[in-house]
């Protein structure tokens, strides 16, 4: 009886092993593939400061058109600079080609939207000596079009799932840098916005797992991206003095059917 139960239990999960349908089974030998994603993102910024920024005395003239100076203003103090994130969406066209058993090479050309908000807490010092503290923050639209090139491994298929990791490069051209950074007052126009460049450059990192079912392949990738170049332009002198150099950073999380 004993010796009975003990070969039922290694023979059943043996056969019941045999019995999984492995979809699309010969998907990884076919040249080309091409898909859609749908993908959340959190744009950020990495900003390195100016050394000690927090005391140093900028000009009274230094804000756009005097709008927020108090009376008889001697000088500006930014004392802190924080970037924060909001949700954005993603959505791009997948090109793949087979390069070897578990290498892909992928084009994925996507148009991304997000903004970012920079705070800006001030000390504005009058000539009297007394001061003002002021806070407000400023947002910052994106609109990304991006053209992702990354090489992507893929681990051994077990049943109908498997793992993989990629890295690569994403050129990108920001549509939305220079919208909404103009304001006027009596008719004078004045740039009321941290600007930034249009063209960057990022490497990317990411992970995820393939799932096949009858029809389709469905994967579920996570990734980071890093801007290579400073972005930042010193337009507006009181958004860019504590700023010494302004990067791109990106989390993405998506949904990918091919």
């Amino acid at each position: 009886m004993v010796v009975t139960l003990l070969l039922s239990a290694t023979v059943i999960p043996a056969q019941a092993q045999r019995r999984v349908v492995h979809y699309l089974p010969k998907y990884e030998q076919e040249p080309y593939h091409f898909g859609f994603l749908i993908a959340y993102n959190q744009m950020m910024y990495t900003v390195k400061t100016v050394e000690n920024y927090q005391n140093i005395a900028l000009p009274a003239d230094s804000w756009p058109n005097g709008q927020y100076s108090v009376p008889n203003t001697e000088c500006i103090y930014v004392y802190n600079m924080e970037t924060r994130q909001t949700p954005g969406f993603t959505v791009g066209i997948i090109g793949s080609k087979r390069l070897g058993r578990y290498f892909d090479l992928r084009f994925i050309p996507s148009l991304s939207f997000s903004e970012r908000r920079m705070q800006y807490d001030l000390a504005i010092k009058g000539k009297d000596g007394n001061i003002e503290m002021k806070s407000f923050t400023k947002s910052i639209g994106t609109t990304f079009v991006e053209f992702p090139l990354n090489i992507k491994y893929r681990s051994k298929r077990y049943n109908n799932i498997g793992a993989y990791v990629f890295g690569g490069v994403n050129p990108k051209l920001d549509l939305a840098s220079q919208k909404d950074n103009k304001d006027s007052i009596n008719g004078e126009e004045f740039i009321n916005n941290l600007v930034t460049k249009r063209f960057d450059v990022a490497g990317e990192l990411g992970a995820g797992f393939d799932i096949y079912n009858q029809w389709f392949k469905m994967g579920i990738e996570v990734k980071m991206s890093y801007g290579i170049l400073d972005i930042v332009k010193n337009e507006a002198f009181v958004y860019t003095a504590p700023i010494e150099q302004l990067r791109n950073k990106l989390f993405q999380f998506s949904l990918i059917v091919e």
